[in-house]
């Protein structure tokens, strides 16, 4: 199982990377992915004037990463009530207990930050997690690629600048839904770690006026880790900061990459568990609400319209994305709000023919595609924002099953 959550973690590492995989369905979030989903992979750039726009305001998430650094102590000042679960005077008994220890504690209300340097380059992230929803940053230093995410329930709204439209806003079941799931893994990925870590108990210091314990590193321990790093990392050093209660406050280490001759680290800070606010950021702003299902035993889709400003005639629609696209058709009259968009496409893989009415069904071809195996998001394109819809999210014990949908 180990293995298996460190794969789907390597794989959002590859997101926040820009490298994205292909296939009907699968994720493409990278931050600097221009394509529309049309076949050949292209956009136009074209965008009617309509009423419903993405505000041109800045984002306001410095990436910036600021340890209090590893302080001392020695063993005399550690007194029994300042170990966290899974740690003992020897040291570090059990990762697991303090990584779930962490996550119950700051996994739904703290802000997160994190930097990663390799000769790759470095990367910057910092998540914020509060009652009204979640933001996202995340920065590549070396190759300036860079995007912002603000999810709340199922909606998920990317902003990248360097993008047209720069704004996406998707609600359901979407690739963009899907991506930004596998995207929050990123912040598993440093807490992970510690199970290839040998740390030692090496006094208490003080972090915003608590005091924690302090672990210093002294290398790593593959042979007891299904969460093996590079194997090429040596020499490496460290500490983590933790809480008694298994808040890690900071955790960072860094190590020779024998293979490069450079030094690589991670550096993460945890702060604000438990009042940490989140608002909507402007970008983010007061788009159309749409649900997407199928019609016709799967072979039609039904948009509907569920509140919000009216999605004007000659809009571009897209349906489906990436390897999944159906196409494109042009609304030939306003879709407002409690009105439905139904859509139909024929022919075959790759040269489909794609029709849409509003309020009344087209006629279903022979040669109709079926949409009841995997259905398709519905793409408005508009001034400044690409909205997308997808199915409803489902659910299982109140987590989203991220896949299988929304293509």
């Amino acid at each position: 199982m180990k293995r298996i959550l460190l794969t789907v973690a390597v794989a959002a590492m590859l997101v926040l990377a820009g490298c994205s995989g292909g296939g009907q369905g699968t994720a493409s979030p990278s931050a600097d992915d221009t394509s529309d989903g049309t076949p050949d992979g292209t956009d136009d750039g074209t965008q009617p004037e309509t009423g419903v726009s993405s505000p041109d305001v800045p984002d306001s998430l410095s990436i910036d990463v600021s340890p209090v650094g590893p302080g001392s102590g020695g063993m005399d000042a550690v007194s029994s009530d300042m170990y966290p679960p899974g740690v003992d005077s020897s040291g570090v008994t059990n990762a697991t207990a303090l990584v779930t220890s962490h996550f119950e504690a700051a996994g739904s209300n703290a802000e997160t930050r994190m930097a990663f340097e390799s000769s790759g380059g470095t990367l910057g992230l910092v998540h914020r997690n509060g009652s009204a929803g979640e933001r996202l940053r995340y920065v590549n230093e070396t190759t300036g690629r860079s995007g912002t995410w603000w999810r709340s329930g199922s909606t998920v709204v990317r902003r990248n600048t360097s993008q047209s439209p720069p704004v996406t806003y998707s609600y359901g079941e979407t690739n963009l839904y899907t991506g930004y799931q596998f995207l929050s893994l990123v912040r598993v990925i440093p807490f992970s770690t510690l199970n290839s870590m040998s740390l030692s108990v090496d006094g208490t210091t003080t972090v915003d006026g608590q005091q924690v314990l302090r672990l210093a590193m002294d290398g790593f321990n593959r042979s007891d880790s299904g969460w093996n790093l590079q194997a090429g990392l040596q020499d490496a050093s460290g500490y983590v900061l933790v809480t008694p209660e298994g808040v890690i406050r900071e955790l960072h280490w860094e190590a020779t990459n024998t293979n490069t001759s450079q030094t690589e680290s991670m550096t993460v800070t945890v702060s604000g568990v438990g009042s940490t606010s989140v608002t909507q950021p402007d970008w983010a702003g007061e788009y159309p609400d749409a649900t997407v299902e199928t019609t016709s035993e799967g072979q039609a889709l039904a948009l509907t319209h569920e509140g919000g400003d009216a999605i004007p005639a000659d809009t571009r629609i897209q349906v489906g994305s990436g390897f999944a696209a159906y196409g494109n058709v042009t609304l030939s009259e306003s879709l407002d709000s409690g009105e439905t968009l139904y859509v139909v496409a024929s022919g075959r893989f790759g040269d489909y023919d794609v029709t849409a009415s509003v309020g009344s069904q087209p006629d279903v071809p022979e040669n109709a595609a079926s949409f009841s195996r995997r259905v398709p998001s519905v793409s408005a394109f508009l001034d400044g924002v690409k909205l997308t819809y997808g199915p409803e999210v489902e659910t299982e014990t109140g987590a989203s099953t991220g896949f299988g949908a929304g293509a």
